[in-house]
């Protein structure tokens, strides 16, 4: 073989070797997004639990979520206050999750699940009379979801906000 043949060799090798060396990027790179998401929906489910759990632990906190969602104008200043503030968190972490969801970050059949959660909430008298209070402060593109979509969706016909009462 003559210079030029081997040339021409390390050419086809270098070139097999970018291939080569680009399927295993690739290969990486869908990895990398399967863990991103995993850790999304975990790190998005640890919210909401956690959530539940110290509404769950607080039996007045409790309390005065069913009251607000029942009926937000019926809770005194200090209930107001710790209502607006546990479902500015439930909120929150659902904004997040849409966003998640919105960057596919979050997979669908997740973010329905969240969404109905979402909706069981703001559907409810309470999460109406919240949401008209507070829906401001949260991004415009949630908003709109929320809004049009989210709080125009007829409520399944079981929806009962915490299994307290029926909205649907």
């Amino acid at each position: 073989m003559n210079l030029q043949d081997w040339s021409n060799l390390a050419q086809v090798i270098g070139a097999l070797a970018v291939v080569i060396s680009l399927v295993y990027v690739g290969f990486q790179i869908k990895r990398n997004t399967s863990a991103v998401r995993s850790a999304t929906a975990q790190a998005i489910h640890n919210n909401y639990g956690d959530w539940y759990m110290n509404l769950m632990g607080d039996a007045e906190l409790n309390r005065i979520a069913l009251k607000g969602l029942r009926d937000f104008s019926s809770l005194d200043e200090i209930e107001k206050a710790r209502f607006i503030q546990t479902f500015m968190a439930f909120i929150s972490f659902s904004q997040n999750a849409f966003y998640q969801w919105r960057e596919k970050a979050l997979s669908p059949w997740l973010w329905d699940g969240w969404e109905l959660l979402t909706m069981n909430l703001l559907a409810a008298p309470g999460g109406k009379g919240f949401w008209k209070e507070r829906g401001y402060v949260f991004g415009t593109e949630y908003r709109d979801y929320v809004e049009k979509v989210i709080m125009t969706k007829k409520p399944h016909p079981e929806a009962r906000p915490f299994g307290a009462f029926k909205i649907g």
